[in-house]
């Protein structure tokens, strides 16, 4: 990973710690492992970001900035990665979670169908309190399923995420090295 394109990308230090309010969180947000952008601090960002972005709850990103200070990874970063569960992929993830879930459970499997009741059922139990319970449908949804294969599916892609960006940052670090070799060498001749 580039880490000029990085933190050019990034808010500063200085701009985030002379926020209003930030002084409140003590002198652990100033501390530099949290800013600081090289292999380590950043695949763990990218590690807790992910798994915190799989959270379904609306504090994922108060419990990834918490992750990050604790773990002393990049703090940015990991608090940006929470935005990978958003309205466009929510029902993805949640339907690939749930399949998984099931899975480990022996549950069936939804068809297409009854993800729409479900969809629908949601958004308008949103708007209107109708008391219509989803096994009112005729098919039995398992949020033991859900949730388990929630845990699972992020444990699964944050580490997944975690090597590769540590093999993406390695591989630019040694593909530099010999740039620079080679130019050295040609210099030389």
């Amino acid at each position: 990973m580039p880490k000029k394109f990085i933190q050019r990308h990034m808010p500063k230090h200085e701009h985030i710690v002379n926020l209003p309010g930030m002084h409140r969180l003590g002198s652990r947000i100033t501390e530099p492992n949290l800013w600081h952008i090289n292999r380590r601090s950043i695949s763990g960002a990218v590690f807790w970001g992910i798994l915190c972005a799989w959270i379904p709850f609306p504090s994922q990103m108060l419990i990834a900035a918490i992750c990050a200070i604790m773990f002393r990874v990049n703090l940015p970063l990991s608090v940006a990665l929470t935005w990978i569960t958003n309205p466009f992929t929510l029902i993805p993830i949640f339907y690939s979670s749930y399949c998984l879930g099931s899975v480990i459970f022996g549950i069936p499997l939804l068809d297409l169908s009854q993800i729409k009741i479900i969809v629908v059922h949601v958004t308008t139990s949103m708007f209107s309190d109708t008391g219509r319970s989803l096994s009112s449908y005729g098919f039995v949804f398992d949020f033991r399923a859900l949730l388990v294969g929630l845990v699972v599916e992020a444990l699964i892609v944050a580490t997944i995420a975690k090597f590769i960006v540590q093999w993406l940052w390695r591989w630019h670090v040694i593909r530099e090295l010999r740039t620079r070799q080679k130019i050295r060498k040609d210099m030389n001749q």
